[in-house]
C-alpha cells in the first residue's frame, strides 16, 4: 500500500533518469493506451503499425529521457514523440495505409458508415487529420492540441474548421 498521492509523471521521469527502472514501467502503463489510440488514429486504424509506433516511442523516450526540458508536460512530450513516430511510419509505408476496423458497429454517426468516415478522415491533409484525431478521437481541447503541436490555438480552430468543411463536402459528394 502506498502512502500519499501517486507520483506525478514529472516525478516518475526524474526517478527514471536517476536509474529507477520501475518508474519507467509506471509511466508506460499510464500512457500506453492513449498513445496506442493516437497512433492507431494516425495510422488508419492499423493496430500493428500503431503498436510499432508506440514501441518506437518508448525507445526514443529511453534514449532521450535526459533531454526532457520540462517546457511541456511529460504526457505532451510522449504525445509529440508518438506523433513523430507515427508520421515516420506513415511516410515509410506511404500515405495510404489500409484501415483495419476495430469495431464495425462503432460509428460516431448512424448515417455514416465507419469505414467511409475513416477513409474521409484519412484523405484530409496531414495537419487537418491530426487535429481532427486529437480533438475528436483523443478528446483534447483546442488549447491542448495547440500546446502539443506547438501552434497557436487560433490555428487549431482554423484547421479544424477547414477539416470539418472538407469532410462535409466529401460526404455530400458521397450522398449525391
Amino acid at each position: 500500500m502506498q502512502d500519499g498521492p501517486a507520483p506525478t509523471d514529472e516525478q516518475l521521469l526524474a526517478r527514471y533518469r536517476a536509474g529507477d527502472q520501475h518508474a519507467f514501467g509506471l509511466l508506460a502503463s499510464r500512457h500506453e493506451r492513449r498513445l496506442l489510440g493516437l497512433a492507431r488514429g494516425m495510422l488508419s486504424g492499423n493496430t500493428e503499425l500503431a503498436m510499432e509506433a508506440v514501441q518506437e516511442t518508448w525507445m526514443r523516450v529511453i534514449r532521450h529521457a535526459s533531454k526532457y526540458d520540462g517546457r511541456a508536460s511529460v504526457g505532451t512530450w510522449f504525445y509529440r514523440i508518438c506523433m513523430n513516430c507515427a508520421r515516420d511510419i506513415r511516410r515509410k509505408h506511404g500515405r495510404r495505409i489500409e484501415w483495419r476496423l476495430v469495431d464495425p458497429h462503432d460509428s460516431p454517426r448512424d448515417d455514416v458508415p465507419l469505414d467511409d468516415l475513416r477513409r474521409a478522415v484519412d484523405a484530409l491533409p496531414d495537419m487537418q487529420r491530426e487535429i481532427v484525431l486529437l480533438c475528436f478521437h483523443e478528446g483534447m481541447s483546442h488549447a491542448q492540441v495547440a500546446e502539443l503541436l506547438g501552434i497557436p490555438t487560433g490555428t487549431v480552430k482554423s484547421r479544424l474548421h477547414s477539416a470539418m468543411k472538407r469532410l462535409r463536402t466529401m460526404f455530400a459528394e458521397i450522398e449525391a
